[in-house]
């Protein structure tokens, strides 16, 4: 398959593999050595790029997701061989050590002034969580980026006009090549399946949907929200109509992973996965998300609830396709999304809860509550949500809403080793949410 696409300014073609990694495309058809593999499962950030000037991890993507796109690598802040200021910084400011990371700390860096010149030290930690350093200890290169401020930040960008290229399929064409062959594979963001295909040692036969521009929508319509199978968590939690109305998912999709993670992975994908640990399910839950399935032959819709049978295994067909979620849209509701990990990013949920809370003069008009990575299948308290309703907002209510939930937890689940930190961390997280 021939790509062509723009690579640091330049207007560049390749023929590629079928499955081959940017990261292979970059290093052994371009020579590009600053794009390295470390873990090769999308954790360190040694081989970050930036596409369409947003990081990405090139070990996860599949080179022809690039073609008529926009592929930035350290080599492009060069210009005429004199380093560019934020390169400088780092030197200054003793951010580069044994300097593996640094290539792919720099690009997460420069994508973060693209968008805002004198970013605080919560938004530099923030863009540079996705990229590991075991030398530093980061504090040398928050500094750095901070000290880049005042500076003019150049862009060498050549004005290089291009179309990104479509790959003439639509959704149609998609779902008829998925009835006709059983072993093709559906990628969109390749987070989770690109994992597992390295972990398998086999090669997939992949679909690729990430440029179905019909699944990647956002819209508002009676009371209802659909979102787009292939939208990527970074654009939910960006979007308007999301944050407004569904405030819980644009917050847990904030969460995922790492920004790079977030640029890639997709709401599709997150719910195929069927992870306890997700972090869009609970959100969704509480918005009675409603999956819609296609295939050639039918179309039909599915609650989230019964589309995930278990863990890491959902209902589908092998030749039905995900195509949008549809949600309720809630207005007047405070709404919330907590999760409990080992560090604040590249980490899966150890607990979660969302929530949405509609009260007025301290009664309960509505209170919808999910619980993730506490049991096998998502869990929403119906039982607990039904008491506390209508009901005055005071300890006591409070108090045995909490115990029906927890007492729900341990019925679905057995009581399990893990629960003797979980339940009384979430015993307290769940009085303060209904506290307020």
């Amino acid at each position: 398959m021939k790509i062509s696409f723009i690579l640091n300014g330049n207007k560049v073609e390749c023929e590629i593999e079928n499955n081959e990694r940017l990261l292979h495309t970059l290093r052994e058809r371009f020579s590009i050595k600053s794009v390295k593999e470390g873990c090769g499962i999308g954790e360190c950030g040694t081989c970050t790029v930036l596409i369409d000037n947003e990081p990405h991890y090139s070990c996860l993507t599949l080179s022809s997701k690039v073609n008529g796109r926009d592929v930035k690598t350290v080599e492009f802040l060069n210009k005429k061989d004199t380093l560019h200021p934020l390169q400088e910084a780092f030197i200054k400011e003793g951010a580069v050590q044994c300097g593996y990371c640094t290539p792919g700390m720099l690009m997460s860096a420069y994508s973060l002034l693209l968008k805002e010149k004198n970013p605080g030290i919560d938004k530099i930690k923030n863009a540079i969580s996705g990229n590991l350093c075991r030398c530093t200890g980061y504090w040398q290169i928050v500094q750095a980026v901070q000290s880049v401020e005042g500076y003019d930040l150049w862009d060498n960008t050549q004005q290089v006009k291009m179309e990104k290229k479509q790959n003439g399929k639509r959704k149609e064409d998609i779902l008829k090549l998925i009835s006709q062959n059983k072993n093709i594979k559906i990628i969109a963001g390749g987070t989770d399946i690109l994992v597992k295909e390295r972990k398998e040692g086999k090669t997939y036969n992949f679909i690729e949907l990430s440029d179905l521009n019909e699944l990647n929508i956002i819209k508002e319509e009676n009371g209802k929200i659909t979102i787009g199978a292939i939208v990527t968590h970074a654009h939910i939690n960006k979007n308007e109509i999301i944050n407004k109305k569904a405030q819980s998912l644009a917050i847990a999709c904030g969460m995922v992973g790492s920004p790079q993670i977030r640029n890639m992975g997709t709401i599709g994908g997150n719910i195929i996965n069927a992870s306890p640990a997700a972090d869009s399910i609970p959100p969704l839950l509480i918005h009675d998300a409603i999956c819609v399935l296609e295939s050639i032959y039918k179309k039909k819709e599915i609650p989230l609830v019964d589309f995930i049978v278990s863990p890491y295994k959902t209902s589908i067909e092998s030749d039905e396709l995900l195509t949008y979620i549809r949600i309720n849209s809630l207005e007047g509701y405070t709404e919330g999304y907590e999760k409990v990990a080992k560090r604040s990013s590249l980490a899966i949920a150890r607990m979660s809860v969302a929530w949405a809370i509609k009260e007025k003069d301290d009664i309960f008009e509505d209170v919808r509550i999910s619980i993730g990575s506490c049991t096998p299948m998502p869990f929403r308290p119906e039982d607990a949500e039904n008491f506390i309703k209508g009901k005055k907002k005071v300890d006591i209510i409070i108090k045995e809403t909490v115990s029906m939930i927890l007492k729900g937890i341990v019925e679905k689940s057995g009581m399990r080793p893990s629960y003797r930190y979980k339940l009384p961390v979430l015993e307290g997280l769940l009085t303060k949410i209904l506290r307020g």
